[in-house]
């Protein structure tokens, strides 16, 4: 890109939206997953499926591991459809050429309950798959004799609620597993079980809570209820949420082009978004990311707010407002229900400028004055975090985020001059600093400072990232006089381990057990 002169907002606007909007609005196929993966949830209980295998279940919170997966056998050819409005999906099954049975799925809206209905009319065979740690403990005993299995599913305290290998669960996270009608259930090798539906009506049903207790009386409760009772109650739930959308049916002209494609686009995202948003208001980034990322769910909020789904944008806000009040910090990702920080190289930067413009983006749409003023104190420290970063009138990179996580940059350059992070200082400084004046937020000492800063940065802007007219992603020139941290947590440039770090000699950054034993070359 060249260009003689540009407005650092406008190089945001042309620049970086395309990157946010790949990046931001994916809902984790942007963190490296597959397309095509569906979602149910209510906030509590969190189904990922690829059609109609369960490839994760898990919750409350939605910070938890997964505790099943479950595949179709037999190789049929399943068509998967989603109810408009709504996360309730029905396969169609086929063998042969022959529709041999349908499935409707869906996570009640009531209570943390998974319910898989199945019609057929020739056996369906699963293959059902548990994680090392889960116990299984037989319960049938204890429910009515049309319960043809109950099996109490638990994934103990201290079991990794993230990639496998982060934040351990403080508590067990309980299940039952039901099922009932012409089904049957076998143990195979290697912790795996195959369940088989015969010719009729059968039914899959896993519910849990937040404690043993709760995932009893929860499964009794769905039980009582029955089938009809709680697709009805689901149904209801998700268009009372669809009906607060803008009506985009009356506002696109039926001369739109590709018109029905764009409107299910709609619906798919809204739907999509809703049911990995936790009841804390944490959104999931992806079936692989079980937490709350700060830059995603800024894209995820911007959509929220031009879908016209204005509680669930504020709730995002609510949530990073509630840690921060117990916390004193926010990170590059946080638990949804579970006390977890995914913490990254330079988390003070980036991350806290999307989130003083996401609030702003807000109230843009809102006017909420009240709730920007019950806000500030958080994004005064989002503005005082990047400030102390601040240096030759630059930002640095953040170590998850777009171009070092990507691997457009390396590490190495993490200390370097951000365009992006400088701007993204900018672009909020600018309506933070605005709005706090408006409102008379700071003594007028620290209104000046503030907005001397603010000044310099775009003052030289145009020096430091785009010289001869030609944009810089990155500057080394932040460098120059810098005392670089002896520790930072993050990945590690050997063995790439997400860790405590230490600098070596050379300004590389080691972990723990690479330290003592290997030299990188000087960079």
């Amino acid at each position: 890109m060249t260009t003689k002169s540009i407005k650092p907002n406008t190089l945001l606007l042309t620049v970086f939206s395309v990157i946010l909007f790949i990046a931001s609005s994916s809902f984790g196929l942007c963190r490296g997953q597959k397309k095509g993966i569906l979602c149910l949830g209510n906030g509590e209980m969190c189904v990922y499926q690829d059609k109609s295998d369960i490839i994760q279940l898990f919750g409350p919170p939605y910070s938890s591991p997964s505790v099943l997966e479950l595949y179709m056998t037999g190789a049929p050819e399943v068509v998967s459809v989603r109810e408009k409005g709504t996360a309730i999906w029905t396969h169609s099954i086929t063998k042969n050429g022959k529709k041999t049975g349908l499935m409707t799925d869906f996570v009640t809206t009531t209570l943390p309950a998974f319910i898989r209905s199945i019609h057929n009319t020739d056996t369906i065979t699963f293959s059902l798959k548990l994680p090392e740690k889960t116990a299984w403990l037989d319960q049938t005993a204890a429910y009515p004799a049309n319960i043809q299995k109950a099996v109490l599913l638990t994934s103990p305290a201290g079991t990794y609620a993230y990639q496998n290998v982060f934040y351990p669960t403080a508590t067990a996270n309980n299940y039952h597993l039901i099922i009932s009608g012409d089904i049957s259930i076998s143990e195979e090798e290697d912790r795996s079980y195959t369940i088989r539906c015969l010719p009729g009506k059968s039914s899959i049903i896993v519910v849990s809570g937040n404690n043993f207790p709760e995932c009893v009386t929860n499964t009794e409760k769905v039980l009582s209820y029955g089938y009809d009772r709680l697709l009805a109650d689901t149904r209801n739930d998700w268009n009372v949420f669809t009906s607060s959308r803008i009506d985009f049916e009356k506002k696109l002209p039926p001369e739109t082009p590709e018109r029905e494609k764009l409107l299910k686009a709609i619906d798919d995202v809204a739907v999509l978004i809703k049911a990995q948003q936790g009841k804390e208001g944490g959104v999931l980034a992806g079936y692989n990311y079980h937490l709350a990322y700060v830059r995603d769910q800024y894209g995820v909020s911007r959509g929220l707010l031009k879908l016209g789904h204005i509680a669930e944008a504020k709730a995002i806000l609510q949530f990073y407002l509630d840690i921060w009040k117990r916390k004193g910090l926010l990170r590059n990702a946080q638990g949804i229900g579970l006390d977890a920080f995914h913490v990254h190289e330079n988390d003070e930067v980036e991350i806290t400028g999307y989130l003083i413009i996401q609030a702003f983006d807000y109230l843009t749409s809102t006017d909420d004055q009240s709730f920007i003023k019950e806000l500030f104190p958080m994004l005064q420290w989002a503005w005082d975090c990047q400030a102390h970063n601040v240096f030759r009138n630059m930002l640095p990179f953040n170590g998850d985020e777009t171009y070092i996580a990507g691997g457009i940059l390396p590490r190495t350059v993490m200390f370097d001059g951000s365009a992006e992070a400088t701007l993204l200082f900018v672009t909020g400084g600018s309506k933070l600093i605005a709005w706090a004046e408006k409102n008379n937020m700071w003594e007028k000492s620290e209104l000046n400072e503030n907005k001397k800063l603010l000044q310099q940065i775009i003052a030289d802007y145009n020096n430091n990232f785009l010289p001869d007219g030609k944009l810089l992603t990155n500057n080394p020139d932040r460098k120059k006089g810098l005392e670089l941290p002896r520790f930072r947590h993050g990945v590690c440039e050997s063995c790439y381990k997400l860790e405590w770090t230490q600098k070596t000699p050379n300004n590389r950054y080691l972990c723990p057990y690479c330290f003592p034993e290997k030299t990188l070359p000087d960079i």
